[in-house]
């Protein structure tokens, strides 16, 4: 039996979506199209669409279907940056998806002056630091809710009148957050928020930009008039109706999932606390999603704990699937003063609809007994033990 625990990189198909999926072959029409079978895709895709907004408390006017998290980050940063061009200036954090600080370094080859806020040891914007960057030249902030590889959460709707009275777009990278906390753009007062199915339950490749309706937005794909005009093309209807049913089930057991997977979460980490000493939980103890622990291991290299579990059947990672492959250690850790050797020791194990209990138990006893192992085939990398952190 294969344990799962990477569900911040994509969580398995819910079985709600997979049955619906056996109905679509009804759904032969294009949205777009008058007749009777566009007419029912229309329907289905506007249905999605709806269960979407709900999510967020949301218009569903307001959701533009993308291809994925990635797209709607792109579209949120180059959009607001081409339909702002006498602004020049975005603020950002240092712990960002890559999907948000690729764009940033692009635009900032451009010209574009691009603020870098630093974090704490939990990774946590100083409000105040981000409050001095925001000034009239802004034309845009853009901030993750919760970070992929910490789970840590931002405080960001304290932001919000800031930013609004400097006359900037404020946009939220939501794709790890949504399904797992609960999330308003009214409460948290942005312009832009990002989402992604595949993080909670649904298919891949498809994913949503909230976009208030008075935001000022540039298209990125030119063509038709989809999608208010921002996203042409005729839309993924599987995937958004995939990710409208995704959301229709976490929001009918949002409050009691993330209970459960919270506790999960606080009983794998007491376990791994008593067996593995010198632990570190990268990120707050509390205030971060209930599903993810980063954490850095002693004594070993991480890709060579994560080749070994895979081995034995513990599926984790070492951040955000976006940087697999890369050689490079993690700059979300390394932005919160982790040194190199710690951020190459660290994983990342996350949890979703699919954990059981006894998985927990039996990964626990699993990552203990091999980190000994690797540790022990490492002695270079042998650190003394320190007492765990808690």
């Amino acid at each position: 039996m294969r344990i799962y625990l990477d569900h911040n990189a994509s969580s398995p198909l819910r079985p709600e979506v997979r049955e619906a999926y056996g109905d679509l072959t009804e759904l032969a029409g294009n949205p777009a199209s008058i007749h009777r079978s566009g007419q029912r895709a229309r329907r289905a895709l506007e249905a999605a669409r709806e269960h979407i907004a709900a999510l967020i408390s949301a218009d569903p006017r307001d959701i533009v279907f993308t291809s994925g998290g990635t797209e709607a980050n792109n579209l949120a940063i180059f959009g607001t940056a081409a339909a702002t061009p006498a602004r020049r200036k975005i603020v950002s954090s240092a712990v960002e998806h890559s999907s948000v600080i690729e764009p940033l370094n692009a635009l900032k080859e451009r010209g574009f002056e691009v603020v870098m806020l630093p974090v704490d040891r939990d990774g946590r914007i100083i409000p105040g630091g981000a409050l001095e960057a925001i000034d009239n030249r802004t034309a845009l902030v853009t901030l993750g809710v919760a970070n992929a590889e910490t789970g840590a959460l931002q405080e960001l709707a304290p932001l919000a009148d800031a930013i609004r009275n400097c006359g900037a777009m404020f946009h939220i990278d939501a794709a790890q957050a949504l399904g797992r906390i609960p999330l308003s753009v009214a409460t948290l007062g942005c312009d832009l928020m990002t989402l992604s199915a595949h993080k909670l339950g649904g298919p891949a490749g498809i994913g949503a930009l909230y976009v208030r309706d008075a935001a000022c937005l540039a298209s990125s794909i030119l063509g038709g008039p989809q999608e208010r005009g921002l996203r042409a093309g005729t839309p993924n209807l599987a995937g958004a109706i995939g990710f409208g049913i995704a959301a229709e089930t976490v929001a009918q057991t949002l409050a009691d999932e993330s209970a459960r997977v919270a506790g999960l979460s606080e009983r794998l980490l007491a376990r791994l606390f008593e067996m593995v000493p010198g632990l570190i939980l990268n990120g707050p103890r509390h205030d971060r999603l209930p599903s993810t622990l980063g954490l850095t291991f002693p004594g070993v290299l991480g890709e060579s704990l994560l080749l070994a579990l895979d081995l034995e059947g513990v599926e984790v990672s070492m951040g955000s699937a976006c940087a697999a492959g890369s050689v490079e250690p993690s700059h979300v850790l390394l932005a919160m003063g982790r040194t190199e050797a710690e951020a190459r020791s660290s994983l990342r194990l996350s949890l979703g609809w699919s954990t059981t209990a006894a998985e927990i138990d039996r990964a626990a006893e699993i990552i203990a007994r091999v980190w000994r192992r690797v540790a022990n085939a490492e002695p270079a990398r042998r650190a003394p033990i320190a007492e765990a952190s808690r």
